[in-house]
């Protein structure tokens, strides 16, 4: 079950304990490793912990036990998890939540801007950025007033304007419709970059990366190849999910 991509670990976990600040345990002794380049799927069933995880590999949500290094960065040093901020991206599952200027061309600008680029050279890399999700003729657009699959092009125009190290999907196909989601897709498809894609979506998974984690409790129970652990029924079920469609036996039911 080895990854395609061999590189150093971009994402070091080991024990890793997270808790919301009212208290509730959502990561529980977490250990995991993701090598640079690669493309895993983060699979679970709801209420698993992948949105936590996500949150604490950028930085947004503190360990309270375990070591963690992401992209090189301490995430038990709130130092670190500062400047992962320049190093990790995250594409939320709901764009409205990361969409906060008047145009498109000013909050895809907005990353460089507050990574402290001019304002010409922001505006050339948020051009750059647009141009690379089929956007460029957008720019004066007010983003509130698009469709969702144009919403997410926007939002994630703006997570590749800051040239991340590692990027973090949340649910990217969600709520769109078949054309809307192929489309994403091939955007997707293009990226050269480590990507983790936290998703119910296990066809897209299946599609997108070769190798899978899935996580339960707060933990993850299986790193592997995604066609070994998502052909597996028994283990899918175990945990709330279903074998995707292109890895069931034909004529049969996972």
């Amino acid at each position: 079950m080895g990854l395609l991509v061999v590189g150093r670990s971009v994402i070091e976990l080991s024990s890793l304990s997270v808790t919301l600040p009212d208290g509730t345990p959502v990561l529980d002794r977490l250990s995991w490793l993701v090598p640079e380049g690669s493309r895993v799927g983060l699979v679970g069933p709801n209420g698993a912990g992948k949105t936590s995880l996500l949150l604490a590999l950028c930085g947004v949500l503190a360990p309270k036990g375990g070591k963690g290094r992401v992209a090189g960065h301490d995430l038990t040093d709130s130092k670190g998890r500062k400047a992962l901020r320049g190093s990790v991206g995250l594409l939320f599952q709901d764009p409205d939540d990361q969409l906060l200027e008047a145009s498109v061309e000013d909050d895809v600008c907005l990353g460089p801007l507050l990574r402290g680029e001019t304002e010409p050279r922001a505006r050339e890399i948020a051009m750059a950025a647009m141009e690379r999700v089929g956007i460029a003729g957008w720019a004066g657009k007010v983003p509130q007033r698009l469709s969702l699959g144009q919403k997410k092009r926007v939002a994630l125009a703006g997570v590749l304007a800051l040239d991340p190290k590692l990027l973090l999907l949340d649910e990217p196909t969600a709520g769109l419709d078949p054309r809307g989601r192929k489309e994403f897709i091939d955007l997707i498809r293009c990226i050269d970059k480590t990507l983790v894609l936290a998703t119910h979506d296990l066809e897209l998974v299946h599609d997108l990366c070769q190798e899978v984690a899935l996580i339960d409790n707060g933990t993850i129970v299986i790193q592997g190849g995604s066609r070994e652990v998502l052909a597996d029924g028994a283990l899918m079920a175990s945990h709330g999910l279903e074998v995707p469609w292109p890895l069931r036996p034909a004529g049969g039911i996972s």
